[in-house]
């Protein structure tokens, strides 16, 4: 029978292994190397493509991979309806099912792609029991197809984030076995910025939990120096979803920093829908600093300039890749 002294040294080391940095840990992963490069579908979400289309989109502009994508399709809404919250006009989608998944899984495979990232929703408002199912269900259609690591966007209700976190270590905890990786990035809400994201990791408290980094974002929502992030989020970040940036639109800056940027941001984001090295990111520095965390995870891309054809939005993504693996 162990005494109480070795019962709390015990149970220290687990608490304080549950929250080592990603860089002193085994780094999953996952068939991923630093030159593997994903595409979100973002960029191509305004000529509401069918899911054929995106994947002949995303293939022609030489990714490896079709990020952010389910197993599910768009039902159209009826004639004269209301778009459903969300859905910006495509209606509701399809359940995720075997037949979907293996349909979706031949085309990834007749184009020589993959998936590797998963978009990943907590639901609020709810039991926390109901939530835990919802969010295991994701996660076990990720693997499914798989995607080897889901992302939450985040949040911005304090009264909520107690709920989520503690979905998010059952999701973390649950993925460990499934071999998906629960992450969260730089976003509006109480991800906002490097310091909150450490916060959350600490929180969730599972060390299948890590951070993307999205440079774009940080300086879009905290007006902030995305490398010098680095110097808090880089021993726990596992990805990058890459993103330039032209100026802040909330300017949540430290004391004393110069202001910089738009006097009048676009509220519709386009500073981060541009092309790499237009901006203000300096991705050279950037890929240096993680390098020296020893970063070897996925980097999927975000921020592309939306052309007036697809075609023209192809060739920007393209472009933005072989900016990426110049560097990556």
């Amino acid at each position: 029978m162990r005494s109480r002294r070795e019962f709390i040294t015990t149970a220290s080391a687990v608490a304080a292994a549950a929250v080592v940095p990603m860089s002193a840990q085994a780094r999953p992963q996952a068939g991923m190397t630093r030159r593997t490069i994903g595409c979100h579908t973002r960029p191509f979400s305004s000529f509401r493509l069918g899911q054929d289309e995106l994947l002949d989109a995303i293939k022609a502009a030489g990714y490896q991979s079709a990020d952010m994508i389910r197993a599910s399709v768009p039902v159209a809404a009826p004639a004269g309806a209301p778009a459903a919250a969300g859905q910006r006009g495509r209606g509701a989608m399809t359940p995720v099912t075997p037949e979907s998944t293996a349909a979706l899984k031949q085309k990834l495979a007749a184009r020589g792609l993959t998936t590797t990232i998963a978009n990943l929703t907590v639901p609020t408002g709810v039991p926390l029991a109901e939530a835990i199912t919802a969010v295991r269900q994701q996660i076990t259609d990720a693997h499914a197809l798989g995607q080897a690591y889901a992302i939450y966007l985040g949040m911005g209700r304090e009264d909520q984030y107690v709920h989520v976190t503690r979905v998010l270590s059952d999701a973390a905890a649950f993925g460990k076995e499934r071999g998906v990786q629960i992450v969260i990035k730089h976003h509006h809400g109480l991800n906002n910025t490097s310091g909150e994201l450490v916060g959350w990791v600490r929180q969730v408290n599972h060390p299948n939990f890590s951070i993307f980094l999205d440079p774009g974002n940080v300086i879009y929502y905290t007006g902030k120096d995305p490398v010098a992030a680095l110097e808090i989020v880089g021993p726990y970040v596992t990805g990058v979803v890459a993103k330039d940036c032209a100026g802040p639109h909330f300017l949540e800056r430290e004391v004393g920093a110069p202001p910089f940027g738009n006097a009048n941001p676009d509220p519709r984001g386009d500073e981060v829908m541009i092309q790499f090295g237009s901006g203000k990111v300096d991705f050279a520095g950037l890929f240096a600093k993680l390098k020296s965390f020893g970063f070897s995870g996925p980097i999927m891309v975000e921020g592309t300039a939306v052309g007036a054809t697809l075609q023209e939005t192809i060739a920007n993504a393209r472009a933005n890749r072989e900016f990426l693996e110049k560097l990556a």
